[in-house]
Order: structure tokens, then sequence, then C-alpha cells
């Protein structure tokens, strides 16, 4: 009988699926970091600091969990001290919760031993520019750098450095109804007035250089890559990719967004994700039992809505199962085979079941790879 594992907080939970059951495991495949990568951001960080001159240099790290994009910051802060240039390192967490984020980003630091100290960027001095409040170590730095991962996201359709630029912290923005648009707007002027260069990765791909060349490359690898056709099926079950990622369910809530289209109408998106912290912020919590809300949260809260007027939504968690019941209307259960039994109760053996370990791709039914 195939069992499947998923990463439950900083632990694993498994599932096993009876061989009568038709079933495809999503693979996700990260690509082969390039040879001579390192000696390529040893170059581009000399050319940031040549510009930079006797000036500072600021690097926005923006955080998600523990992978390459840390190998990235300390080659790039040690390339830098190596030439002897000022530099200034800001952290955002936008994608995790904040409590869990900001212990993770301080562990990582301290694990991967990055030789400066970090600031915080929302508590980093504002300073006013054009109306908006934004970071003085940013706005005031002679070269910028932005280093993060890009990924799928459920609601904004990816998370990448234009993300982290409008929700990380950096600008002290109000969002509008499209959170979507707001990032665009704020990419666009940070981009023309304040001048940056991105390195981000993507599953293993390393993206470097000036934002708008980086942007394309992004959205380029995004659609092509992370985008991933499957056939028709009833049922998927996906991890919410473990600690920090699955703290909470405001956090997690996106990924509802990244399957909705990987099941026929009728289907069941069942997500296993641990939640410890709960449900998340004050606010989102407020905007759970009052309606309404601003930016992410509302959009969050309203895709549920949406998703559920033509399939299903399960979580295994350790949320209380009738706080998600009355609040959302989700399925809750305590271990994955109970999520699978329910499924099988629903549909049948005859069921099509895909899983997904980690929330790292998008599936989408009956799309040629690469078509838009």
């Amino acid at each position: 009988m195939p069992e499947y594992w998923f990463r439950y907080g900083v632990t694993e939970v498994s599932m096993e699926v009876p061989e009568e059951v038709s079933q495809r495991k999503i693979g996700v495949k990260e690509a082969e970091i390039a040879e001579n990568i390192w000696r390529e951001l040893r170059s581009f960080a000399h050319e940031v600091g040549r510009d930079a001159g006797a000036g500072q240099v600021t690097i926005l790290y923006d955080h998600v969990e523990e992978d390459l994009s840390l190998s990235i910051l300390r080659h790039v802060v040690d390339s830098l001290i190596d030439e002897g240039r000022k530099v200034t390192l800001l952290i955002s967490h936008w994608r995790l919760p904040p409590k869990a984020g900001a212990e993770h980003v301080k562990d990582c630091l301290k694990r991967h031993s990055i030789p400066v100290k970090a600031i915080e960027v929302g508590e980093s001095e504002k300073v006013s520019f054009h109306g908006i409040a934004v970071s003085k170590e940013f706005l005031e730095a002679s070269a910028r750098i932005i280093i993060t991962t890009s990924e799928v996201h459920g609601i904004l359709g990816k998370a990448s450095f234009e993300e982290a630029l409008a929700l990380g912290g950096l600008f002290d923005i109000e969002f509008g109804d499209d959170v979507k648009e707001t990032v665009k707007d704020v990419y666009e002027r940070a981009s023309s007035e304040t001048p940056f260069n991105v390195i981000t990765q993507l599953n293993g791909r390393i993206c470097f250089g000036e934002a708008e060349k980086v942007r394309r490359e992004v959205s380029k690898i995004l659609e092509e890559e992370l985008v991933v056709p499957v056939e028709d099926a009833e049922v998927i079950i996906a991890g919410g990719g473990g600690y920090p990622r699955d703290s909470t369910l405001q956090s997690i809530l996106h990924l509802i967004g990244l399957l909705r289209e990987s099941v026929v109408e009728g289907g069941l998106i069942g997500i296993i994700a641990e939640c410890r912290e709960g449900l998340g912020s004050r606010e989102f919590l407020e905007a759970l039992l009052r309606g309404g809300g601003r930016g992410l949260d509302r959009e969050a809260i309203e895709l549920v809505k949406d998703v559920m007027e033509n399939r299903r939504i399960a979580f295994t968690s350790t949320l209380p199962k009738t706080i998600l019941k009355d609040l959302l209307n989700i399925r809750g259960f305590d271990v994955p085979q109970e999520l699978l039994t329910y499924s099988l109760r629903l549909y049948g053996k005859g069921l099509r079941l895909l899983i997904l370990d980690r929330p790292v791709v998008k599936p989408i039914r009956g799309r040629r790879s690469g078509q838009s």
C-alpha cells in the first residue's frame, strides 16, 4: 500500500492509500545549480559595491524558509564585506506568521553565520517619500539589493520581490480592494525612483540583475515550469510545507487558491497543515468573525467562500473542528488517514487522487505546459 509523507509543523505525518485507488503524486523536481553561479554572484556583488562607492549598500532579505536564499545572502554579504563595503541588512517575512517568522529568520541567520546585524524592516526608521513613509535605510542607500525566494501563490499568483516591496513593511501603505494592483503600483514607483537589484531563487534556479530584467525571467519560469498540467481528479491532498509556513490558518489559507483548479467541480481540496499557533492575527480573526478586513486577509476569506460554491475543503490540523466548520464551513480532521477515509466515503474507491507533498507548484486540470 503506497505511503505518502507530509511535513507537519516541525515533524512529519503519513497517509497510506489503497492500491486500487487511482493516485498520482505530483513531482517537484528542483533545478540543478549552475557550477559557476557563485562566481557570477561574487562578480555581481562586486559591481553593486563599485556603484555604491563609499556609500551604503542596503540588502532587503525577504525570508520564507531555510533554503537556497540564505546561502545566497551569506555569499553576497561576504563578498561585499571582503571589499570593504558598508552593508545594512533589512529583513522581512510577510509570507509567515509574524511571531513564527521573526523567530525562524533570526535562528536561520544565526545558523548561517550572517556577519551583519539584521534590522526588522517594520522596526526601521521611516522617512517621508512623496507622501509615503519608507525605510530610511533603503531610501538613502547608495545601492540596493533584494534577496528572496520566488514561488507560486494562491491569491497573488506569485510571491517574489515585488510582493516583498509592498507587503514586507518597507513602505507604509494602505491597501485598496485589489492587492495585486497595489503591489504593481509600489513596484513601478520604487523601481523608477529608488532603483534596485534583485537576486531570487525559484526551485533551485537563480536569477539576478536589474529589477525589471529579473521580473521578466521570474514570470517566464513560473509560467513554464511551476504551473503543472494534471488529469481530472476528484481529490487533491496537499502538504502545507511544515514550520514556519503552516503555523497559522492565516498563513496557509492562500493554498486553496493554488489548488482550486486541480480538481473537478464538486471535488475536494484537502490540506495538511499543523496551525499550532491557531487562526492567526487579531485582524484576521476580526475579519473572519465580522466580515470585511483588508488586504490579503479579506481576499483569503473571499477566496474560501468562492471556492466553496462548487468544491469542498478539508483540513488536517490541530485547529478545533467546530471552529473550522462554524467560521469557514471547512471539515477538520486530526490525522491525514481520516481525511482520506472521508474522501473515500464521498467518492468511493473509484476516486482519482492527486498528492502534492510540498506547495511549490500550481496544478491545473486540462492545461498544456507553457499555456497562458
